[in-house]
C-alpha cells in the first residue's frame, strides 16, 4: 500500500500498490477503466490520472478547466502525471513486444455477487466441489477456444458463470451445484467486461493451485506434483489442461468419497489433498 503524507492537514492518503490492497469497490473502479484503456477509449496517461484522482480525491473544478483551456495547467498536470505514473503503474505491465497488458493476478474474487442474487466462489476457489470445478474448467477452455467468435464465446462464458454463480438457500449458503441447471440466458444482461475478468481470475486461481505453496485448514501443501509438466505447454494462452481425464471415475471406484455422484460433490480441496497423499504413498522409483 502506498502512503502519501499531507503535513499541512496532518493526514495521509493510502493508494493500493497491488490488487490485494483493494476493496471490491476499488478494484471494480480500476478494472472498469482498465477495460476502457484496453478498448482504446483511454490512453495510459489518462487512465493513471483517473485512478490517482479517485484515490486522492483531487477535484478538477471550473477554475482548473478554464486554466486547462488556456494552457496554464502545465505544472500541475506534470506533477499529477508524475505521481500517477509512479503510484498507479502496477495495474498494467509491458509484454515482450512492449505493449501494455492488464496484470490481474489475485486469488480474491472482486465480483462476489452478480445481478444482485447470484453468488460466486470464495477466494482461490476454496468452496467449489470437484464436479463443479471440472465442468467450469471445461467450459472455460471452450470459451478461450472460441475467442474469435464473439457470439459463441459469450454464450459459453454465460454457461461457465451459471455453474459457479448460484443463488443462496435459506441458510445463506449457495445452493448445491446441479449440472442440469447450466443456463446461458441468466447472465446475458451482465456486463461483458466483468464476465471476462471473472474468467481471468478463475484461470489465475488454477495456476496458483498448480504451483504455489498453500495453507489449507492449517496444513501446508503444494499441489505441483499433481500437474504434469505438459500442462505448461498450452496451445492457447489462457487454456489450462490438467490431465485429469478419468480422475473422477478412478476415485469413485475406490469408494473413498462414495460413488461418482458423491465424489463429484466432494470439495475440490479434499480431492486434491487425497490425490497428493496417494501420490506421496507411491514407492519411489529406484
Amino acid at each position: 500500500m502506498h502512503s502519501i503524507e499531507i503535513p499541512s492537514i496532518e493526514q495521509s492518503i493510502l493508494i493500493p500498490s497491488e490488487w490485494d490492497d483493494c476493496s471490491n469497490e476499488q478494484a471494480e473502479f480500476i478494472l472498469k477503466h482498465a477495460m476502457r484503456l484496453i478498448s482504446g477509449e483511454l490512453d495510459m496517461e489518462v487512465f493513471q490520472s483517473i485512478i490517482f484522482k479517485y484515490f486522492t480525491g483531487i477535484k478538477t473544478g471550473i477554475s482548473y478547466i478554464i486554466r486547462q483551456k488556456l494552457g496554464l495547467n502545465k505544472s500541475i498536470n506534470e506533477r499529477i502525471f508524475a505521481l500517477s505514473s509512479e503510484l498507479c503503474s502496477w495495474v498494467f505491465e509491458k509484454n515482450e513486444i512492449g505493449n501494455y497488458q492488464l496484470s490481474f493476478e489475485t486469488v480474491n474474487n472482486f465480483f462476489p455477487v452478480l445481478l444482485s442474487k447470484y453468488h460466486g466462489p470464495k477466494a482461490l476457489l476454496s468452496d467449489l466441489s470437484f464436479s463443479e470445478f471440472n465442468d467450469a474448467l471445461s467450459l472455460l477452455n471452450l470459451y478461450y477456444d472460441q475467442k474469435d467468435d464473439f457470439e459463441e464465446s459469450e454464450n459459453t462464458l454465460n454457461q461457465f458463470l451459471s455453474i459457479i454463480y448460484r443463488p443462496l438457500d435459506n441458510q445463506g449458503i449457495r445452493i448445491a451445484y446441479n449440472p442440469n441447471s447450466i443456463n446461458s440466458d441468466i447472465f446475458k444482461s451482465e456486463l461483458t467486461w466483468r464476465k471476462q475478468l471473472i474468467a481471468v481470475w478463475f484461470s489465475y486461481c488454477i495456476k496458483c493451485l498448480q504451483s504455489q505453496d498453500l495453507v489449507i485448514d492449517g496444513l501446508e501443501v503444494n499441489f505441483k506434483a499433481l500437474f504434469p509438466e505438459a500442462s505448461n505447454s498450452n496451445t492457447g494462452k489462457n487454456k489450462i489442461h490438467l490431465g485429469w481425464k478419468g480422475v473422477l471415475m478412478d476415485i469413485a471406484e475406490s469408494g473413498v468419497f462414495g460413488d461418482a455422484k458423491g465424489t463429484g460433490a466432494t470439495s475440490l480441496y479434499d480431492i486434491l489433498i487425497f490425490l497428493l497423499k496417494k501420490q506421496q504413498e507411491q514407492p519411489k522409483q529406484p
